[in-house]
């Protein structure tokens, strides 16, 4: 296959595959999504890795599952041992550029790495956070990204992050008052914030490449980099998605459009790993021997394989296979809101009566994990070993009860022991960790850039 096809990835943060109509919801009105499931490919069974930007990106980057990448809390980079996008479509000629939506996904954190441009300016902060910056307008993202496109040269490899459809600060929210009447306040009018995405940004955005006569000669690829707790955000709860492996925050929008895919509906299990493992196949490079990814044009998961997820931060792990999924835990989720209080109160007290010793605690508190983004005690992998020695378990049966409503771990112990092995072999793959370690300087100013976001 030649190598003159240009690749565009646009990531659309935080939003969920079930809230498209192309999937037969009628909250949103997206024409734009529904055309490129239309001509393109849909995967309807596509997972993140984990449901937080930092670690899902970095599998989208490498083909690789956290335990792999080595970026699996906040303040990990990502490993040099591995070769990342970027890299691979720039050694292959082609021209490359980022334009990420949150200074958390740093080049200290390696996120940068072979872009002849990664933009981090233009990014709007709260008023007196200088360290964190987070979110672009949809128009400053769109007139970026066109400014890019007109003036490069193809091939050209592009990924693009559109915040618009994540839960913002109230007074950072500009939904136009047009979408605020037309759709539900539910969740900070997520199924408005949906619409505009598709009907302000996207739309244009293919317009654009459309008038370049550049769109048939394009990889576009739509992804989600994890979804949404739409629940938890209507009851004023910070956490979103980075918290449990529900359903609702582990499946992602997938759809793939342009030369060498056809127009069909992929009802298998796709993963984000299989993102740069199907493009590196469509523009005719060999595969990275790193992939834990499959090019998805050529190779189906088969009821056998398994999708790896976790949210070792929180105490999470789960492995699906087939119709069933697994999930180990280190505390019931509704133990989450006292704790996560509590944490909240003790830091901001410290700051308002121990000025003068803030930096010094806040160096003992990261110590010991006593943080909004890390709830439980202790390195990744001595978690996950804790998880599957005496995690609390669940299974459940996702083609019977797609809500997650009915545990089946008391009633399927033999399933249970499989796919706890399943999940065990998958971990031991990788004979030790690649997690490597950032500066404290890194890791303070990554700790205002959470602050900011407010996971703390």
């Amino acid at each position: 296959m030649s190598q003159c096809k240009n690749i565009l990835i646009v990531v659309f943060d935080c939003l969920r595959p079930d809230h498209l109509s192309n999937l037969g919801y009628h909250g949103t009105h997206t024409p734009t999504f529904d055309r490129f499931a239309s001509e393109g490919t849909l995967f309807t069974n596509a997972y993140c890795q984990a449901p937080n930007t930092w670690i899902s990106h970095a599998s989208l980057f490498t083909g690789c599952n956290p335990y792999v990448h080595g970026v699996r809390t906040p303040t990990r980079k990502l490993s040099q041992d591995l070769r990342v996008m970027a890299e691979v479509f720039r050694e292959a000629g082609y021209a490359t550029f980022g334009l990420p939506a949150m200074s958390l996904l740093s080049p200290e954190a390696g996120f940068a790495r072979g872009f002849d441009e990664y933009i981090l300016d233009g990014l709007r902060s709260e008023p007196g956070v200088l360290a964190h910056r987070y979110d672009r307008t949809a128009d400053e993202t769109l007139a970026r990204t066109r400014d890019w496109i007109r003036r490069v040269s193809p091939p050209f490899f592009g990924w693009i992050h559109y915040f618009g459809t994540h839960k913002v600060e109230d007074h950072l929210f500009d939904l136009p008052e047009d979408f605020r009447r037309s759709h539900s306040p539910y969740a900070q009018y997520y199924d408005g914030k949906v619409s505009f995405a598709d009907q302000r940004f996207l739309s244009p955005l293919v317009d654009e490449l459309s008038a370049l006569g550049l769109l048939e000669d394009t990889i576009v690829v739509l992804w989600s980099d994890h979804g949404e707790d739409l629940h938890a955000i209507e009851h004023g709860r910070n956490w979103g998605h980075n918290w449990g492996l529900t359903e609702e925050v582990m499946r992602t929008v997938l759809i793939m459009r342009g030369p060498g895919l056809s127009a069909d509906r992929h009802e298998g299990l796709a993963r984000s790993i299989d993102i740069f493992p199907t493009l590196v196949d469509l523009v005719g490079l060999r595969p990275l021997p790193q992939f834990e990814g499959r090019s998805l044009v050529r190779d189906s998961l088969t009821p056998e394989d398994a999708v790896y997820m976790e949210n070792l931060c929180q105490g999470f792990a789960a492995v699906r296979r087939g119709r069933y999924k697994l999930v180990l835990a280190e505390r019931s989720p509704t133990e989450e809101g006292s704790w996560r209080w509590k944490a909240s109160l003790v830091r901001k007290t410290v700051r308002q009566v121990m000025p003068a010793g803030v930096k010094r605690l806040r160096h003992r508190l990261r110590r010991t994990d006593v943080s909004i983004w890390c709830s439980t005690e202790g390195e990744p992998e001595e978690v996950m070993q804790r998880l599957l020695e005496r995690g609390i378990t669940s299974l459940y049966d996702l083609e019977a009860d797609p809500d997650e409503r009915y545990d089946l771990a008391a009633t399927k112990p033999t399933l249970v022991g499989e796919l706890r092995q399943c999940l065990t072999e998958i971990i031991e793959r990788t004979a030790h960790s690649t997690e490597m370690s950032m500066s404290d300087e890194d890791r303070e100013q990554i700790e205002e850039r959470l602050r900011g976001l407010g996971y703390l």
